[in-house]
């Protein structure tokens, strides 16, 4: 929203002066030469920057879209090596990447942006939630750099009917309430059984920073098959492949 609207302003600022040079050549209006002079280099300025700026969209765009390919191809061979793995039906799996993205109106806030999911039509819909370190199986993960593995339905289940009330004042426990507010826990209720997560660890640096996670969704009662060790080895596999993809693009 914020670079759409500098573009229309910038749009605005270049049909005003070429508006003002117009009547200038023309006599109806006579500026100082000064003026002029400021008008012109301003009008370069904004031309320069406008084909600049395209430029720089159509390389972020073409990044952006390979990095999207090549997550595609991650977690779709990962999907098809749980199947083979668990022998659980490919519909019935959904696969995610998240990185953890800073505001950039407040950098000490974060949040879980999806860089590509997988999923078969019958897998739910996207929820609505803005995922966040701490927020739910994936901000748990992210939070704690760890894989985090639970079965959503069940703890739903044992708590469920319950009242905004018991949600917010804490009678339903933190680990079943993972951060979520009422309303983003009524959006997601419906629509996870079994979720697992996997930590994205970049250790380039002088320590290890989790830049986001790998999450896997299957169907009710899945939980002892996707919380096995060839599994996570296989979230795992696919974690350290989209970091290093994101690197080379």
């Amino acid at each position: 929203m914020l670079r759409l609207a500098v573009k229309v302003l910038a749009a605005v600022v270049a049909a005003a002066l070429t508006a003002a040079l117009s009547l200038r050549s023309t006599e109806v209006w006579t500026p100082s030469e000064r003026t002029v002079v400021a008008m012109v280099v301003l009008l370069a300025v904004l031309a320069a920057a406008s084909t600049a700026g395209g430029a720089v969209e159509e390389w972020r765009a073409r990044r952006v879209g390979a990095r999207r390919d090549a997550a595609d191809v991650i977690l779709d061979a990962a999907a098809w090596a749980v199947v083979d793995t668990t022998g659980l039906d490919y519909r019935d799996l959904g696969l995610a990447a998240y990185r953890v993205q800073r505001s950039l109106w407040v950098p000490w806030r974060q949040r879980l942006h999806r860089v590509h999911r997988v999923r078969a039509k019958r897998r739910p819909a996207a929820s609505g939630v803005r995922w966040a370190p701490g927020k739910g199986v994936i901000g748990a993960c992210v939070q704690r750099g760890q894989v985090v593995a639970v079965d959503v339905a069940a703890d739903y289940a044992a708590i469920w009917p319950c009242t905004r009330e018991e949600w917010e004042t804490g009678v339903v426990p933190d680990e079943i309430r993972l951060g979520l507010t009422w309303s983003e826990f009524q959006d997601v209720r419906d629509k996870y059984d079994v979720v697992v997560a996997t930590p994205i660890l970049d250790t380039t640096g002088a320590g290890t920073r989790v830049v986001g996670c790998v999450a896997l969704d299957g169907p009710d009662g899945s939980l002892p098959l996707l919380a096995r060790d060839d599994v996570l080895d296989l979230l795992d596999s696919a974690a350290t492949s989209l970091l290093v993809a994101a690197r080379d693009r």
